[in-house]
């Protein structure tokens, strides 16, 4: 038994609505959340909306890239306050309360003029107070109705955010092409309050067990967070999750720019970023199937094999066969690994402290995909191509993979967790 289980046999999780029809609903709501939140609405669309307010402000590369700075890195830690405050008052109450001031920031960001100060801290506002709508808190709810399909349900939420990256960009960018990019932003906030926040608040439920266990455990909440990160499964994941975001981020905003390099057009290009996306959202079910089943790392493990497989094809072949086969190692790969972390921390860490375990371990991912493109494009540029970068991130995945052999059973844990 791990040295952090703090509650009695008693305690375990009854099975009564577990894997039921009730929790697929759910799952439903948290997917219609995922699609509309802050992760979506921001960073798909932002190419889109700050080339429109930088052409009618004057506003270089440097002022956008700051600007999203500012919103990424205060997302980053505002989601880590506001897991805490799920762990506390429960997920449904913190993505209501999130949602609603994600979209007043949209309509005040639709109000204001040019002043470059004000619209960072207006960013960095959008980032803190819409973090609420992160992965983590929808799957904290979620992770509360399954046990046997708890892996499914994950990849089915998370495929939010792979339909809401597919279908909102086009969307944004015709309503800012007819409207303008204030009345695009103000239809943003619009659509979280009209189709978001009844969805949720109508079927976003906790299960009844999660809500009283959240009540009976709350004292050792500080001892469970505390003694996780002591362990070698927390650094592992935290770990896992800082190289995957990195590697898998930088990945797919390259990808496009890897094969033009290589002499493909950007139609070719873009044909085979869509195999990549179809990948990722399709990886999401069936990795999700997959870890119902079969021990978690070993999936991932695999998973990661095929990965390492696509960046050495890539640093060796320049054929259509050496594309398609990057595209959808990277892709496969980039729909299992926060699915993959919140099935682990749900199945490793305690309940009552599930929101804020898996926001750091989302915080961690962040931060790679935030600061690791800039050391890929630093090095495309001081060596003059992308090869090395990409026998770099395929030694790297290589290295991950094997780092799944090092991850414990869960079974022992399962009395104690969500």
């Amino acid at each position: 038994m791990p040295k952090y289980a703090m509650s009695p046999v008693s305690d375990a999780l009854d099975v009564e609505e577990m894997d039921s029809k009730k929790g697929w609903l759910v799952v439903f709501a948290a997917f219609w959340g995922l699609l509309l939140s802050v992760g979506v609405l921001v960073v798909y669309s932002y190419g889109v909306l700050i080339s429109a307010m930088s052409a009618e402000f004057g506003w270089g590369a440097l002022e956008a890239s700051t600007l999203f700075a500012a919103f990424s890195f205060s997302s980053t830690a505002g989601g880590i306050l506001w897991g805490m405050f799920a762990d506390r008052r429960g997920g449904r109450l913190t993505v209501l309360i999130s949602s609603a001031l994600l979209a007043g920031c949209f309509f005040a960001l639709s109000l204001l003029p040019g002043n470059l100060l004000v619209m960072h801290l207006l960013f960095a506002a959008i980032g803190f107070l819409g973090s609420g709508t992160l992965p983590p808190i929808f799957s904290s709810i979620v992770v509360g109705w399954f046990d046997r399909h708890r892996g499914l349900a994950l990849g089915a939420t998370m495929a939010g955010v792979g339909v809401g990256a597919a279908i909102l960009p086009p969307l944004t960018a015709l309503m800012t092409a007819e409207f303008g990019w204030r009345q695009a932003i103000s239809v943003l906030g619009l659509a979280v309050i009209v189709l978001m926040i009844p969805v949720a608040a109508l079927l976003l439920r906790e299960h009844r067990h999660a809500r009283e266990m959240r009540t009976k455990r709350s004292g050792g909440r500080r001892e469970a967070i505390r003694l996780a990160f002591n362990q070698r499964n927390g650094w592992l994941l935290a770990l896992f999750a800082l190289l995957t975001g990195g590697i898998l981020v930088t990945s797919v905003t390259m990808f496009v720019p890897i094969l033009q390099d290589r002499g493909e057009t950007v139609a070719n290009a873009a044909l085979y970023q869509s195999i990549l996306g179809a990948s990722l959202i399709g990886g999401r079910f069936f990795i999700g199937l997959l870890i119902d089943r079969i021990f978690a790392p070993y999936v991932m493990l695999t998973v990661l094999f095929v990965t390492t497989a696509g960046f050495f094809i890539l640093y060796f072949a320049s054929t259509p066969l050496a594309y398609l086969l990057a595209a959808v190692g990277i892709g496969l790969a980039v729909g299992a690994e926060v699915d993959f972390l919140g099935f682990m921390v749900s199945r490793y860490f305690p309940r009552e402290a599930f929101a804020t375990i898996f926001a750091v371990m989302f915080a961690m991912y962040s931060l790679g995909a935030s600061s690791v493109p800039l050391g890929f494009g630093w090095l495309a540029e001081t060596t003059g191509g992308f090869g090395l970068g990409i026998m770099l991130f395929g030694v790297l995945m290589f290295g991950l993979a094997l780092m799944m052999l090092l991850l414990p059973g869960y079974r022992g844990y399962q009395r104690n967790t969500v």
